[in-house]
């Protein structure tokens, strides 16, 4: 199996951080098109991201918290993630830790459970470019106030 594995120190408060992987609004401006988000163990963790302006159709993530320990640590275990094709992929487990560093907050972030095969090669080449663009659109929004486009 393979991971991903990325890092972000941020200028905000490691609550300010939880909340922003946690409450439904604060993912829409940073993250998804679309969240169902149970803040508790076994509660569901879905996102949802539209394949193109005109369709309804599009991505799906989907799995239940495993671990829900403000303000330091989300685990999100038996993560599958579908595609507007019916393509499933199952079985991954995302972690995030938050701790303060030097007056900042440190995000360390592992999406693990990647599998091998040709399923699995485009999305596992595209996980950690993915995981970049998004944190660094979660330090645009916790650090400027800047949401994604059409929010």
């Amino acid at each position: 199996m393979r991971s991903v594995s990325r890092d972000i120190v941020l200028n905000a408060s490691p609550d300010r951080v939880f909340t922003a992987f946690t409450d439904v609004p604060e993912v829409l401006a940073w993250l998804a098109d679309a969240a169902v988000i149970g803040p508790r163990v076994g509660g569901n963790w879905a996102l949802g991201w539209y394949a193109d302006e005109d369709s309804e159709d599009g991505y799906h993530v989907l799995g239940t918290v495993e671990a829900f320990e403000p303000p330091s640590r989300l685990v999100v275990r038996d993560l599958r993630f579908s595609t507007p094709e019916g393509e499933l992929l199952e079985g991954m487990r995302l972690s995030i830790e938050i701790a303060s560093e030097n007056g900042a907050t440190r995000v360390s972030l592992r999406h693990e459970g990647v599998g091998e095969g040709a399923s699995w090669d485009g999305y596992a080449a595209e996980l950690g470019p993915s995981w970049e663009r998004s944190l660094a659109d979660l330090r645009g929004w916790l650090e400027e106030g800047r949401k994604l486009p059409g929010r």
